[in-house]
């Protein structure tokens, strides 16, 4: 009798030792989820982030980061994260300014140029000649007449070699320039 209670006692004293004693991965999950815990608590992300930057600045971590930066992983997160914030509104609305700003004007119709075959050689001399033009070089009409599609401003160039030769409108780049 006294056998069968040290032995009962004994395989409650074992299941007891097993449970209690972690693996050492067991550990490290529980160490990380502690440690998430606490960043996550205010005075945990101050001192996390003034941590960050610190290494972030070190010659160690500049290192790290350019190393990250060549890996295939760290490829991946960015084309993720750019499709993301592609979708967002965010990006639309900024997108949205960036078109009705002057640099992004410049940017669209160098890239329409450029699609077009224009040459790309003197484009800040051409694209300051494009914005002060009033007139058609052809017909002498007026440009950018609101709700009149023939007067819309057009690059007349050269197909073959890409040469600009005048700013014309609408009507005269399709019936006139060939």
């Amino acid at each position: 009798m006294i056998l069968n209670r040290l032995k009962i006692l004994i395989y409650f004293i074992l299941i007891y030792i097993l449970v209690m004693v972690l693996t050492e991965e067991e550990r490290k999950v529980r160490q990380r989820i502690a440690c998430k815990k606490y960043r996550e608590s205010e005075k945990g992300k101050e001192k996390y982030q003034i941590s960050t930057k610190k290494y972030q600045n070190s010659e160690k971590g500049k290192k790290r980061y350019k190393k990250y930066q060549k890996s295939e992983k760290y490829k991946e997160y960015t084309k993720e994260y750019q499709k993301k914030y592609q979708k967002s509104e965010k990006y639309k609305e900024y997108k949205k300014e960036y078109l009705k700003s002057e640099k992004g004007k410049k940017k669209t119709i160098k890239a329409r140029w450029k699609h077009s075959g224009l040459n790309m050689d003197n484009f800040e001399e051409i694209y300051e000649r494009y914005e002060m033009a009033i007139f058609c070089d052809i017909c002498e009409c007026v440009l950018n007449v609101e709700g009149n599609y023939n007067s819309t401003k057009c690059m007349d160039h050269c197909h073959i070699t890409g040469e600009f030769r005048n700013i014309v409108c609408n009507y005269c780049n399709l019936h006139i320039c060939k």
